[in-house]
């Protein structure tokens, strides 16, 4: 069974890219000059794991073994998530739950898990149909797009600016700073990356003061009581590790259905359910290859080499995924669908916790494109599609495709009228009826008659003035005006992006 496709291939056993990973003068792998590895030739030379430089003179190591992988992952005692104690060079330190160990990663843990539980299939899977629908509706006319840039990667972050409570426009906002935030350009991911910063900073600020029943909300009132810097940090790290993994997952599982004849008609008949079908993918052709790992707590030999107190460890999930003591071989790989043992979600304390939530968007973006887009094929050769440039992402830069057009032209995003808020309420007034009738017209007889005479006669006569009180000013004469509303810093965020585009 086919393993991979482009210059990410699993075994990755070229020539060409046995070249492009130089070995330091200390027998290093020297990971900061990039190029593709050739993880069957490193572990049949290395083992469960190989030396590698991070940046020059910054030592590590990269696992490779299934066994390997998972046992630190697992192993609190001896490997630690938390960079600050061991002075790891060139590792930002961040009060965030990957960035922690103990009591601290679950204080930080707890909101996060249990807002995400309150997003389960019933309310998840509607947000997920609406952006996911509204994504393809764009193309339907035209039967030809690309699946990636146009489908895969804004639907995250559609749905969680959903999730968070707040209007579209924020979303195609999300959407446009994580495709900058890819960028190659360190000018261009920087400015990405201070935009996402206010994003989340100023979605905390908005719903301290306007609290609802959505994600942020309920991390906000959870009763571990974040800070706002850690609340901020929080949602961020929803966003940042599901975003471009759920991206490029979905990327590369339509890449598995257009290129496996055997694959697309297994799934269309229902021999392969879309959960098995997440996990094939999973272990085929995982969206992340190389995730930043643990340090180790103290001197000890670990896989037949010693490993000194502070070191990284840097986890080699495509490695891991093809090493034959699970994968059974190539010609086996349909065989890991269903199977769940794979390492893409984690393992142990840090395992990620959105699983279910990735896997519900996944399964229903990918049913959702199977079905509207009938007829469906690949644009260009497989040879032809273009690859991320990146050590860690292993996901298609564009996934162009051909389908039966619709003729129907959906209203793009630009066309629509601007978001003007919740709509106004309006009471009509009920207007006084004009007299009529016996109760306002029937003259009134003997007493009665007098006595109303008498009330006219005090009624026409001259009342004495009341004075004005002596105050002055908007209390006594200035007509009511509606307070001016101040943008928050969400506001000004938006219609700064509005500007550039």
């Amino acid at each position: 069974m086919h393993q991979g496709t482009g210059p990410t291939d699993h075994e990755g056993a070229a020539t060409e890219g046995e070249a492009r990973c130089p070995y330091s003068a200390g027998g290093a792998l020297e990971l900061h000059r990039g190029g593709e590895l050739p993880w069957r030739r490193l572990r049949e030379r290395h083992g469960g794991l190989v030396p590698v430089e991070l940046e020059p003179g910054v030592p590590g190591w990269l696992l490779l073994g299934y066994k390997e992988n998972l046992q630190v992952l697992r192993d609190q005692t001896y490997f630690s998530a938390d960079p600050r104690p061991w002075g790891a060079a060139g590792v930002p330190v961040r009060s965030e739950a990957l960035g922690l160990d103990g009591a601290g990663h679950q204080r930080l843990r707890a909101p996060i898990v249990d807002a995400l539980a309150r997003a389960d299939t019933a309310r998840l899977v509607p947000v997920v149909e609406r952006a996911a629908v509204h994504l393809l509706g764009r193309v339907a006319a035209e039967g030809r797009a690309d699946l990636v840039g146009g489908y895969a990667a804004p639907l995250p972050a559609l749905v969680l600016n959903e999730l968070f409570g707040l209007p579209d426009e924020y979303g195609r906002l999300l959407a446009d700073v994580a495709e900058r935030s890819w960028s190659t350009d360190p000018g261009e991911a920087a400015s990405a990356e201070r935009e996402a910063h206010g994003y989340f900073r100023g979605l905390v600020e908005r719903k301290r003061r306007e609290p609802g029943e959505d994600l942020a909300g309920h991390l906000l009132a959870h009763p571990n009581a974040l800070t706002d810097e850690e609340a901020a940090q929080a949602l961020a790290l929803v966003w940042r590790s599901g975003h471009e993994p759920t991206t490029h997952l979905i990327g590369n599982s339509l890449l598995r259905l257009l290129e496996d004849p055997a694959v697309w008609t297994a799934y269309l008949g229902g021999t392969l359910t879309p959960e098995d079908f997440v996990d094939h993918v999973m272990w085929t052709d995982p969206p992340l290859r190389v995730m930043a790992g643990r340090y180790s707590a103290m001197d000890l030999r670990f896989a037949g080499a010693h490993i000194r107190r502070g070191e990284p460890l840097l986890f080699g999930l495509a490695s891991a995924h093809t090493d034959p003591s699970v994968s059974g071989g190539r010609d086996e790989a349909v065989s890991m669908a269903g199977n769940r043992s794979h390492l893409s979600w984690g393992a142990g304390a840090h395992r990620c916790p959105a699983t279910a939530f990735s896997r519900e968007v996944v399964r229903t973006a990918l049913d959702l494109a199977v079905d509207r887009l009938r007829g469906m094929v690949l644009a260009v050769e497989p040879a032809d599609l273009r690859w991320r440039p990146s050590l860690s992402v292993h996901g298609l830069e564009e996934l162009p495709v051909w389908f039966t057009a619709t003729g129907e032209r959906a209203q793009r995003d630009e066309e629509r009228p601007p978001d003007r808020g919740p709509a106004r309420t309006w009471i009509r007034r009920r207007r006084r009826p004009a007299g009529q009738g016996a109760r306002y017209q029937a003259p009134l007889a003997g007493p009665a008659r007098e006595g109303a005479a008498a009330a006219e006669a005090v009624a026409a006569a001259p009342r004495p003035r009341r004075r004005a009180p002596q105050g002055a000013g908007a209390r006594y004469q200035a007509p009511f005006a509606e307070k001016e509303a101040v943008p928050d810093p969400l506001d000004r965020l938006l219609a700064d992006w509005r500007s550039r585009r």
